[in-house]
């Protein structure tokens, strides 16, 4: 009788909660530590493909000064920041958006990148191939439109734009009363004069 269960071997234990998932191409990724593993359950000892994750600069926002770490809010942050990177959430797209109509993993890691992944068809070999940085290209965009701030001259400060936005709300409230059953079959006529 052939067994229940078969056993794969891993790097690490999967620490997230996101950390096992299943393809609609019949392929489970499971992210231990900084490698995610690729496994075809009807081959499980069979060829293994892998996203080996590497460190990455942090984006230049919200940065913190090496002095200001030891502040009293942000002394627990510091004690757990991870030197290497780590995988905290997968994902499989649909099938079709591979080159080999396949579905891409999508990673996200907890320095905050997140990277899309297709397989090796063209390469000999068993690393994953990143198609996107999609981190990088979110952070250009907002560069590009400087973040949302409007600087120039004209630009309304958000409290004024927030008061007249409340005004005009108002005004628009006044102006539609409530509306009874009875009320909505009849027109009313102007009076005469």
């Amino acid at each position: 009788m052939a067994p229940h269960y078969q056993a794969a071997t891993l790097i690490a234990a999967p620490s997230y909660p996101n950390s096992i998932t299943w393809s609609s191409e019949n392929l489970v990724a499971v992210a231990s530590g900084h490698i995610v593993t690729i496994l075809n359950p009807a081959a499980i000892e069979g060829p293994r493909g892998f996203v080996l994750l590497r460190p990455r600069d942090p984006f230049p926002i919200g940065v913190v000064k090496r002095e200001d770490l030891l502040e009293p809010c942000l002394v627990p942050t510091f004690l757990v920041c991870d030197t290497e990177p780590c995988a905290r959430s997968i994902s499989w797209s649909r099938q079709g958006f591979a080159p080999n109509s396949g579905c891409l993993l999508a990673v996200c890691t907890v320095d905050g990148h997140v990277n899309l992944y297709r397989p090796p068809i063209w390469e000999f070999c068993d690393e994953w191939v990143e198609v996107s940085d999609v981190s990088k290209l979110l952070f250009n965009y907002y560069k590009s439109i400087n973040f949302g701030e409007d600087d120039s001259p004209d630009s309304i400060p958000q409290e004024k734009a927030n008061s007249e936005q409340t005004h005009a709300m108002e005004c628009t409230g006044e102006l539609q009363g409530p509306l009874s059953c009875s009320d909505l079959g009849r027109r009313k006529r102007k009076p005469s004069r």
